[in-house]
C-alpha cells in the first residue's frame, strides 16, 4: 500500500460478489448454483462483470426463491469448472458481499485451500456502523432505504450489481464519518493469490440456459438426437440446404418438414454433428447476406435469432458466427453500397469459365452464383428478355460463339467482364 490513503482507494479494484444456493448451510449439503462477481473501482465504476449458472452436482429439490431449476442447470459449469475465474477475479482486489460470512462459507469449500482464510467488507456491517439504530438487515431493505433501484430479487447478477450501489453509498457515509485512512485501516484486505490461474471465462448465464432448455424441448432437436453418431461418407450438403431453404422460407418447421430434414439426413447417413454443421452453414450464409451492408438492423437481428432457435444453434454460438461473417466481409464504401442497392433485383447469367480468384483459389460458377445471391442479384441458367447481364471471362473478346452470346446479341443484353461484375457488386478477387 502507498502512503497516501487517497491515492490508496483510487487506484483499488473490489469484487461485489452475490450467489444463489439450494440452501442455508453447505455442512448440511447445500450447494452453489449461481454466482456472480462484479468489479467496481473507488468511483463505482464497472470495470468487469462475470455472471454463472453453477451445476450444483444433485438435484435441486422442492421451491426455491431464486427461480433456478435443473434443467436451467443441467448444462451449467460444475464449481470446479468456474475455480479459475473465481480466482484471477478475486485477486489483488477487496471481496465485497451482503452477508459476507454467508459466501465465504459457500466460497471456501469451493476454492478448497486455494488460497488464504477469505476476508473483505460486508455490507451489513458496513451498514450497521453507519445507521447502528436503523434495525434494517436485508439487501432489499437497505435498497429501499437509500433509493437504490432493485426491482430483480434473487438473482446474483441483479444482488451484486444492487450490492455495488450500496457499497458506493456506505463507505462515503463512513468515510465521512470517520475519514479515509480509517476506512483503508479496517477495510481494504487485498486478496493477495500465489500462482493465481488465469480467468477461462467459463459460463452460463439464465438466458442462454432457457434458450437451451427451449431448444431441447423442440421435435427437431429430440430427432437430430436419434442420429447416428458416426460420420456417413459423403455430405450431401445442397440437397440438404435445398430442403431446408424449402423448409424455413415461411420461418416454421412443421412437422412434416422435421420429418423430412430428418429422413433426409438418415438416409445420407450424416450423424447428428454433421447435420449441425449445415446448419451452421445455413445460418452463416443468411448472416453474410444481412452484413452486406454492415449493418444487423433489429428486424435482422430477429430474424437470425428465430432461425437460429429454429436449427437448434444457442445464442452464444449465433454471436460467434456473426462475429466471425463482420471480419471476413471487407469494409465496402458509401459507393458500393449505394450501387447494391439499385442492384437488388437484376438478373445475371454467366458464360463460360470464369477467370477471378479469391484468396488464391478460382471462382467457380457454385460460388459465383452464391456471391451474386447474397448481394441482392437474381441468378438465370439461361439469357432471355429478361437477363439484364451477361458474365464472361473474357468481354474484350466477346462474339456471337455459343448459345448465350448469340441470344445476349440478340436481345441487346449488357456484356460484362468478369473482373469489372466482381468489383461493380462489391466482390474483392485476387489481383494477377
Amino acid at each position: 500500500m502507498t502512503n497516501d490513503p487517497i491515492l490508496e482507494l483510487y487506484n483499488h479494484q473490489f469484487a461485489i460478489i452475490s450467489l444463489e444456493t439450494t440452501g442455508i448451510s453447505p455442512l448440511q449439503g447445500d450447494h452453489l448454483v449461481e454466482l456472480s462477481i462484479q468489479t467496481v473501482n473507488w468511483n463505482g465504476e464497472l470495470l468487469d462483470s462475470y455472471v454463472t449458472l453453477v451445476h450444483p452436482g444433485k438435484d435441486i429439490e422442492g421451491f426455491q426463491i431464486h427461480g433456478i431449476t435443473d434443467e436451467m442447470v443441467k448444462n451449467a459449469p460444475s464449481a470446479k469448472d468456474i475455480v479459475p475465474d473465481i480466482l484471477s477475479r478475486l485477486n489483488g482486489k477487496t471481496l465485497v458481499a451482503h452477508d459476507l460470512d454467508f459466501a465465504v462459507r459457500f466460497l471456501e469449500p469451493i476454492l478448497n485451500g486455494s488460497m488464504p482464510k477469505l476476508k473483505g467488507i460486508c455490507t451489513l456491517k458496513l451498514f450497521n456502523l453507519v445507521a447502528p439504530k436503523s434495525g434494517l438487515r436485508r439487501l432489499e431493505q437497505l435498497c429501499s432505504y437509500y433509493d437504490i433501484d432493485f426491482s430483480v430479487r434473487h438473482s446474483a447478477k441483479s444482488d451484486s450489481l444492487a450490492t455495488a450501489k450500496l457499497f458506493s453509498i456506505l463507505k462515503n457515509l463512513y468515510a465521512q464519518e470517520f475519514e479515509l485512512e480509517k476506512f483503508v485501516e479496517n477495510f481494504l484486505h487485498v486478496t493477495d493469490i500465489k500462482d493465481c490461474p488465469k480467468e477461462r471465462n467459463i459460463f452460463m448465464k439464465r438466458n442462454e440456459a432457457k434458450n437451451i432448455a427451449n431448444i431441447q424441448k423442440t421435435k427437431l432437436y429430440d430427432l437430430l438426437n436419434r442420429l447416428t453418431s458416426s460420420a456417413g461418407d459423403s455430405v450431401p450438403v445442397r440437397q440438404y440446404l435445398n430442403v431446408l431453404d424449402r423448409a424455413l422460407a415461411d420461418r416454421i418447421l412443421e412437422e412434416k418438414e422435421i420429418i423430412s430434414l430428418v429422413d433426409l439426413a438418415t438416409a445420407y447417413k450424416l450423424s447428428k454433428d454433421q447435420v449441425m454443421e449445415i446448419h451452421e452453414e445455413y445460418l452463416r450464409k443468411l448472416i453474410r447476406i444481412y452484413l452486406l451492408d454492415e449493418i444487423l438492423t433489429n428486424a435482422e437481428m430477429d430474424d437470425l435469432n428465430l432461425v437460429s432457435d429454429l436449427l437448434c444453434i444457442l445464442p452464444k454460438e449465433m454471436d460467434l458466427l456473426i462475429e466471425y461473417e463482420r471480419t471476413k466481409i471487407p469494409i465496402t464504401t458509401p459507393g458500393i453500397q449505394k450501387q447494391l442497392k439499385s442492384l437488388a433485383g437484376k438478373s445475371v447469367c454467366f458464360s463460360g469459365h470464369l477467370n477471378c480468384k479469391m484468396n488464391g483459389k478460382r471462382i467457380d460458377r457454385e460460388l459465383a452464383q452464391q456471391l451474386v445471391k447474397e448481394r441482392g442479384l437474381i441468378v438465370k441458367r439461361v439469357v432471355s428478355k429478361n437477363v439484364d447481364y451477361l458474365i464472361t471471362a473474357h468481354a474484350e473478346q466477346f462474339s456471337g460463339k455459343g448459345r448465350k452470346n448469340r441470344k445476349a446479341m440478340e436481345y441487346h443484353v449488357n456484356v460484362i467482364d468478369e473482373k469489372v461484375f466482381w468489383e461493380m457488386i462489391g466482390v474483392v478477387v485476387d489481383n494477377e
